[in-house]
């Protein structure tokens, strides 16, 4: 075994501390080492690996009487909305997109949506066919529009990143995560849990992108009930750090240190997870392509023309989404791929405005889209994504209510993973079978280490081989929050954990932070029990510079 080392400068917060190990008997040791003013060791995972169609309306019948409708305001007689929960599904046929927002939008949010200014551009039935690539399997999506119809409160959460937060978009409260969910309380009224009226709410995590969401997939985990599941990553995978695949548990070959593997892997591990989740029964998964990187698209000085040919699928994610939705038979909404479209049918310059010619102003354009150089939506943008979930939820439901091919799919069609006594899911693609089980299924061998458990020390007492200066406490008034603590101001407190594994297995460290400028911690791998790095701890913190190894907990208190 070697010594995993960790050493502070200042109290770092406390938190849930595992030690996750898979396999074979080769190991290390992980040292923590005070560097002043003390620090609260959080939690502490290593794994070291071992042996171990596109959808939309064919023919549109409607009611007699109606009237073509074709005016671009709604007709709150004829709207589909608001009918205390009674809906006819025929209603929704569409004629005109004037004519179907009419029927799906109820009065009251009407305005939002059809004043003059309301979207950036036109919306029509044929864009709005374009927004779903991957019809999928339909089982899971129909369940919750079941809930709907019957008046249940649901809940949906929204894995996404800075476009789901609508920044530069209006923030939070434009986004579309809240107008969707305004929609269905409008639309679709609810039955709280008193009998009395409820609500349709929606839930947000703090995690970025595909990677960090499968490796802390507690954020999502830990909820009470999740009925909807919309995930949002075409943007931010782009963003995924490192190199290779940290996680693997086996050498992935030379591919694994593009972002593209990379990126693949990770989202295949949280799409697997979250097929397996019930909360309390099993959500409606949807893979939703909000937006693209723009910026890549502009050309000088904004990016290389030569070197985007080379990366377009670097910053455009979508193609890999695609092919894992395919695989996984998961539904796709998408806006970026119709806009995209759209916005460089012209060219470049046209697709930027940069030269508004006779016919060169184009309405779909990127940077009329976007509000920044990146990738981000203006407000009305939200409203056109939130639409795009309106239209292929209100979709499915006229397909449910009225298309005689459904329920006649043949049975390989079904979703085998929401079978309630065998889930059954298809082979892992870019996964072993030892991560599979580690990471989805978590059976693989293994020992966990919890800091913070009041009862938990002698879980892992045992696993210290070296210890200076750290001490298992709960520094709260409560008395409540343990963790492994370092509070001397002189540094250089240091502590060891036996941890074993192969080559490819992983040790991860987090930890919590109580209150602000608690300090670094130096954190390594060697075979040695001693500190081998005093001297770097004993260094004044105020020239110590940020590197790798290093767990910060230096911040601003909020």
């Amino acid at each position: 075994c070697k010594p995993c080392h960790f050493t502070s400068r200042m109290p770092l917060g406390k938190g849930a501390s595992r030690h996750t190990v898979g396999g074979s008997r080769r190991g290390t040791i992980t040292h923590l080492l005070a560097l002043s003013l003390g620090i609260s060791l959080g939690s502490f995972i290593s794994n070291l690996g071992g042996p171990l169609g596109l959808s939309g309306y064919f023919g549109s019948p409607r009611e007699a009487g109606e009237g073509s409708g074709t005016g671009g305001t709604p007709n709150p007689a004829r709207s589909g909305a608001e009918r205390g929960g009674h809906f006819d599904a025929r209603q929704d046929a569409p004629g005109t997109y004037a004519e179907w927002i009419s029927r799906v939008m109820p009065p009251s949010l009407a305005p939002v949506y059809v004043a003059p200014g309301a979207l950036p551009f036109n919306l029509t039935m044929s864009i709005l066919r374009r927004t779903r690539p991957v019809v999928g399997s339909t089982d899971r999506v129909r369940g919750f529009l079941t809930k709907l119809k019957k008046g249940q409160c649901t809940t949906s959460l929204m894995l996404g990143g800075s476009v789901t937060a609508g920044h530069n978009g209006g923030g939070p409260s434009n986004a579309y995560p809240k107008l969707f969910v305004d929609y269905l309380n409008a639309r679709f009224p609810c039955t709280g849990a008193d009998g009395g009226s409820g609500e349709h709410v929606y839930k947000t995590t703090n995690a970025g992108n595909s990677m960090s969401h499968a490796t802390s997939f507690s954020s999502v985990s830990n909820l009470d009930r999740i009925d909807l599941i919309l995930v949002e990553f075409n943007v931010n995978d782009h963003f995924m750090p490192g190199k290779d695949v940290p996680h693997a548990l086996e050498d992935k070959g030379p591919w694994s240190d593009t972002l593209e593997y990379r990126s693949l892997w990770y989202s295949e591990m949280l799409l697997r997870k979250l097929l397996l989740l019930r909360k309390p029964d099993y959500p409606a998964i949807v893979v939703f392509n909000a937006d693209y990187i723009g910026r890549i698209w502009a050309g000088n000085p904004w990016s290389d023309p030569k070197i985007a040919r080379r990366d377009l699928f670097r910053y455009n994610q979508e193609p890999l989404k695609l092919w894992l939705s395919f695989l996984y038979d998961i539904p796709v909404f998408s806006a970026s791929l119709f806009h995209l479209a759209l916005a460089s049918k012209l060219g470049t310059d046209v697709q930027f405005n940069f030269n508004e010619t006779r016919d060169g102003h184009n309405p779909y354009g990127t940077n009329i889209w976007h509000a920044d150089a990146c990738c981000h939506p203006k407000a009305d943008g939200h409203r056109v994504l939130a639409l795009v979930l309106v239209y292929n939820f209100a979709d499915e439901l006229w397909r449910m209510e009225n298309d005689a091919s459904v329920g006649h799919e043949d049975r390989m069609e079904g979703d085998f993973t929401i079978d309630p006594r065998r889930p059954r899911m298809r082979d892992p693609v870019y996964m072993s079978p030892e991560e599979e089980r580690l990471y989805v299924r978590g059976s693989s061998d293994g020992v966990a280490i919890d800091l913070t458990d009041p009862d938990g020390e002698d879980k892992w007492r045992g696993e210290i081989v070296a210890s200076e200066g750290w001490t298992w406490f709960a520094d709260n008034k409560d008395k409540d929050k343990y963790g492994l603590i370092a509070d001397s101001v002189d540094g250089g407190q240091h502590v060891a954990f036996r941890v074993t594994g192969q080559k490819h297995g992983v040790v991860e460290v987090t930890f919590v932070v109580s209150y602000e400028n608690f300090g670094i911690v130096l954190v390594w791998l060697d075979d040695k029990e001693e500190n081998t790095r005093k001297d770097m701890c004993l260094t004044p913190l105020k020239e110590v510079s940020w590197s790798s190894g290093q767990l910060s907990g230096i911040w601003g208190e909020r």
